[in-house]
């Protein structure tokens, strides 16, 4: 995997090779925010940090202020310590001269930013490790790219845009090659930055994609997903096309899923803790109960999985290839959560995240969840057999009202996330619905202007 260390970075800013470092951190909603600064101070100074405004993670993502305890005008709009993790530092192949580093989030004090999605994750890994575990983890994720730029939607007004490709391509070759003046653009950058690619493939949608990044362990799976979604979006626009994640960006097209997968381990990264060929389904004692912990909390933790009105759009009906129901299965599709494998690849398929999620926070109630599971041994239900939408079993929150409503009442993911991590995510999903109830749609001009 493409690195660098702090040695390699000096001759190379030594040699002219890279004269720019971007400093990232990680926002509520997974996109990647920071500051470009020379190679020659990175080295000299930034590499132990520099300051952002805490309003990073205080805004929705449209960068609406809404206003938080962690920060307000009583606060003073303060800043934060935004730390290199130099151990994340690696180039930055899609733009010339350029490195790129993940840094974590600081209070001017030096502790840990609570509410940071990187920092919530390492504190679910670290209790994991406490009680001898470690979790690997990897993530599929759709999205459409169109022949489209940021000037011309908005001409447009987000309609009638031409997709990259304009009939489904499910699995085709033929359709891969056509693009691959693209598509190969970003499997060579992403395995350049040091994202490795398991594959590429067209997807049901018009403009539709899939790009399978292989398995890891979860903080860098996480760390490789937010590079990702970041990186695709800057090179589709570097080819003056753009690239979507929302979950369900036509009514009348295929939403985009950001399945995610999962398996426990022994911290020596020797045995899958999930395999069990003894017992039934080759499901171990401790995989039922983190699955058990995981089926029992996903309504209450959707606001993780889902966190936008549009979330739910293509969560609402099984119609649309999307779980909305408490169920698993073994590899079945249907199931909101899908065992497979044998062996080393024995995992567990949590499909009810959309693309639209930030990785972040899934791992994190995934985790969360699932160690909560084994410490309560909740075992689990049969698994579902046939399409689960048909079957008589609970329901998940189809609109982001319910997922709050949940969410709010529920103590166990106040103690499992923290009351402040809580307090502030429940109030973000609050303001997006609040802020969604409060425009005039489309719909409602079409339905209403001329009749009434």
């Amino acid at each position: 995997m493409t690195r660098l260390d702090m040695n390699r970075l000096k001759e190379l800013e030594a040699q002219g090779e890279i004269d720019t470092i971007i400093i990232a951190g990680v926002d509520m909603q997974g996109k990647l925010f920071g500051k470009r600064v020379p190679a020659s101070y990175f080295i000299e100074d930034a590499k132990d940090g520099i300051h952002t405004c805490a309003l990073n993670l205080a805004w929705d993502v449209s960068l609406n202020f809404g206003g938080f305890k962690f920060c307000n005008w009583d606060t003073g709009v303060h800043d934060m310590k935004t730390v290199p993790d130099l151990s994340t530092l690696r180039p930055y192949p899609w733009q010339s001269k350029t490195a790129f580093v993940l840094a974590d989030l600081q209070n001017k004090d030096g502790s840990d930013v609570s509410i940071a999605p990187r920092n919530m994750l390492k504190r679910q890994i670290n209790k994991a490790r406490e009680q001898g575990f470690m979790a690997k983890a990897a993530s599929e994720i759709e999205f459409y790219v169109f022949r489209e730029t940021s000037s011309s939607v908005r001409e447009k007004n987000y309609n009638n845009l031409t997709p990259l490709f304009e009939y489904p391509i499910d699995y085709s070759l033929y359709r891969l090659t056509v693009d691959d003046w693209f598509l190969s653009q970003l499997t060579r950058n992403l395995e350049a930055v040091g994202v490795p690619i398991e594959a590429l493939k067209g997807e049901w949608g018009n403009g539709q994609i899939e790009l399978n990044v292989r398995y890891a362990e979860v903080l860098e799976m996480a760390d490789r997903t937010a590079i990702y979604k970041n990186g695709i979006k800057e090179i589709a626009a570097l080819n003056n096309l753009m690239a979507t994640f929302m979950a369900k960006q036509d009514a009348n097209d295929s939403g985009s899923s950001g399945h995610t997968h999962i398996s426990l381990w022994d911290t020596e990264e020797k045995n899958n803790l999930f395999y069990d060929p003894s017992m039934e389904y080759g499901l171990s004692q401790l995989g039922r109960y983190f699955l058990g912990g995981m089926l029992e909390l996903a309504p209450e933790m959707m606001l993780m999985y889902a966190p936008y009105v549009n979330s739910y759009k293509r969560l609402s009906s099984f119609g649309s290839g999307a779980p909305n129901t408490v169920s698993w299965g073994i590899d079945n599709r249907s199931t909101s959560f899908r065992y497979d494998g044998k062996g080393k690849s024995s995992r567990f398929e949590n499909r009810i995240p959309g693309a639209d999620a930030n990785h972040y926070l899934v791992l994190t109630a995934m985790m969360a969840s699932g160690m909560y599971g084994i410490e309560n041994k909740i075992d689990i239900p049969q698994p579902v057999s046939g399409n689960a939408a048909d079957q008589p079993v609970p329901r998940l929150p189809t609109n982001l009202f319910d997922a709050i409503r949940l969410f709010e009442k529920s103590e166990r993911v106040k103690e499992l996330l923290g009351e402040d991590v809580f307090d502030h995510y429940l109030q973000a999903a609050q303001n997006e619905l609040q802020d969604f109830l409060s425009a005039v749609t489309d719909w409602e001009r079409k339905k209403y202007f001329e009749f009434i």
